[in-house]
């Protein structure tokens, strides 16, 4: 509703990831988008903004379909937490997990076609805060994502793993990032950066300047529409088709 009720004002937004946590405010934003051509919405995707995904992206360079392991160690919240409410959080898959689906376009360079989520449990209800989300990507690259709430709290709480040509590299909690195979890159170690600071500074500089968004609306749409669709995906016990 903030989303909505900003871009019907005319203003320049940046929202907390989700985006929307149902198809219906999704479509009610996608209207507005298309009648807002000179204002800008971001979603707070900042891990691709991080100088550990920017390495890997530079170092992939046109390299066609690859391969992609991420891992979310997400760690317990209460039941009764916000988060979990489905109709106000949207769960944590929705309103968390989106993250690493973004991360896995932004790699990938490549929309989702489809989507299969296998939640944790016999039994697991849609608010479900573990599971793996399988991602077919429209160029023939794959995704795995393990987004878990079980895990022991001094693992590191997310890794990515991207696999391309003989090579592979791996972000550790966004303070390492190692390669293999690949000569030419250069490892990087920093503090935590899971690239809040440089999306933050991107986006001023972008409603002062102007340019193209710096995420494609295609990609937030398509990212919003791949989370969804992965509660839909654990409803129906099939596949989900990305349109």
């Amino acid at each position: 509703k903030i989303v909505i009720d900003s871009l019907k004002k005319g203003k320049n937004v940046l929202v907390e990831k989700p985006l929307s946590i149902n198809d219906e405010e999704l479509n009610q934003i996608i209207d507005l988008l298309l009648n807002q051509k000179s204002k800008y919405l971001l979603v707070g995707f900042n891990r691709r903004f991080s100088a550990h995904s920017e390495s890997i992206k530079n170092a992939l360079g046109d390299s066609g379909p690859v391969n992609i392991i991420a891992n979310m160690n997400a760690g317990e919240i209460p039941l009764d937490h916000w988060v979990n409410d489905f109709e106000e959080g949207g769960g944590r898959i929705i309103g968390e997990a989106c993250h690493l689906i973004d991360l896995c376009v932004f790699f990938t360079g490549s929309l989702v076609n489809s989507v299969c989520f296998n939640a944790f449990g016999n039994k697991p209800a849609l608010n479900v805060d573990s599971g793996s989300i399988l991602l077919k990507f429209q160029n023939g690259s794959n995704a795995s994502i393990n987004y878990f709430a079980n895990g022991a709290r001094n693992y590191s709480k997310e890794r990515i793993e991207v696999y391309s040509q003989k090579k592979t590299w791996v972000i550790d909690n966004f303070r390492t990032t190692t390669g293999y195979g690949d000569a030419n890159f250069k490892n990087l170690k920093t503090k935590q950066d899971k690239g809040h600071k440089n999306q933050l500074k991107l986006f001023l500089k972008q409603i002062t300047s102007g340019g193209s968004p710096l995420i494609n609306y295609k990609e937030i749409i398509n990212v919003t529409k791949a989370s969804i669709g992965s509660i839909e995906s654990l409803k129906e016990r099939k596949w989900v088709k990305i349109n």
